[in-house]
């Protein structure tokens, strides 16, 4: 089966041939490790169709700025190796400069069209369903987010749906093009703690997520939804709202608590641990890890995709076992289980 039909199986638990394998690298680990990962990952298989890779170049900021589409201002580091940057100057400092603002202009459908084209659709293809909670922020700036979101005004409610909507019609121009999939990303949690109460999460964000992900539905896409920190009190929202692929940070919620709760339920994108096991792991606790990883989640004809974020930190040998780890214990029939 093409990677295309891999990844459709796994969502939908059809019984692909082998986990699918996502591929997401940190600018900071190219700059760290050079052309040997460039060399090691062309080597590697991916199921969404990243292609061959060349070495990005330097970045030519140190400490810089830049203002985006949304008038956002923001701060660059060059050393950070991780980070997009801070904000530095929110678009919407007040809620005055709210009356005339303008969303920019949704991606061209020809040219989301034109990129579909070029995969030939042998490859999973996404589509963008947004950051609702993240560009509040970046509109706002975060202190402001948080102290609109406790006071409830009108403004920040109008802002959330003129947000929602902004994003559906890019939902629709994506499905419409040929897109398999919408991505929601909003990272939603401390180290143990969500960001806000799970009660005003599920007054305020959860109806506008449902009325995104009902947009997916209609088109028959796939919804993922990707979500750092502590969550599990809004996990089963996610599942409850019809999210089809959710990408938490298992590990430090404990993957068999959380395989308790969502596996054969929802497929799992993995986010293998990068706080010790990736950074600083050994051979023998890396293959462990992504052992239990397929067991807890991937034992149901599908449900999961295999996936870990390699950052600066990441020496070397460490992406590579974990690559070839993927390979070794992701193909089904699992027969290792019962070893």
């Amino acid at each position: 089966m093409n990677p295309r039909e891999r990844v459709i199986r796994a969502v939908e638990f059809g019984g692909p041939d082998r986990i699918p394998i996502h591929r997401y690298i940190m600018p900071g680990a190219f700059r760290r490790h050079g052309q040997k990962l460039i060399d090691f990952l062309n080597r590697t298989p991916d199921d969404f169709g990243v292609g061959k890779l060349e070495l990005p170049p330097e970045p030519d900021y140190q400490q810089t700025e830049s203002r985006d589409e949304w008038g956002v201002l923001w701060q660059h580091f060059k050393d950070v190796g991780y980070s997009m940057g801070e904000v530095k100057e929110p678009a919407l400092p007040t809620w005055d400069a709210f009356k005339n603002y303008q969303f920019p202009p949704l991606p061209s459908f020809e040219g989301l069209k034109e990129r579909i084209r070029v995969t030939d659709h042998n490859f999973y293809v996404f589509g963008s369903g947004g950051s609702l909670f993240e560009q509040m922020q970046w509109l706002r700036g975060p202190a402001n987010l948080y102290v609109d979101l406790a006071e409830n005004n009108d403004e920040v409610n109008e802002l959330a749906d003129r947000l929602v909507e902004y994003h559906i019609g890019g939902i629709r121009r994506s499905l419409q093009a040929g897109a398999d999939a919408c991505v929601f990303g909003d990272d939603w949690g401390a180290q143990n703690a969500l960001l806000i109460s799970p009660e005003l999460w599920r007054e305020f964000f959860k109806p506008r997520y449902r009325k995104m992900f009902d947009v997916v539905k209609q088109y028959d896409g796939h919804v993922w939804f990707h979500t750092d920190g502590y969550t599990w009190d809004i996990l089963e929202d996610f599942i409850e709202i019809g999210v089809d692929v959710l990408n938490p940070q298992h590990h430090i919620m404990g993957n068999r608590k959380v395989a308790d709760l969502i596996a054969g339920k929802v497929c799992l994108r993995s986010d293998l641990d990068r706080q010790y096991i990736l950074p600083q792991g050994t051979k023998d606790e890396i293959e462990h890890h992504v052992k239990q990883i397929v067991a807890l989640f991937g034992n149901f004809k599908g449900g999961l995709v295999l996936h870990g974020e390699v950052g600066p930190d990441v020496p070397f040998d460490n992406i590579k076992v974990m690559y070839e780890a993927f390979e070794r214990f992701g193909t089904y029939p699992l027969d290792w289980l019962n070893d």
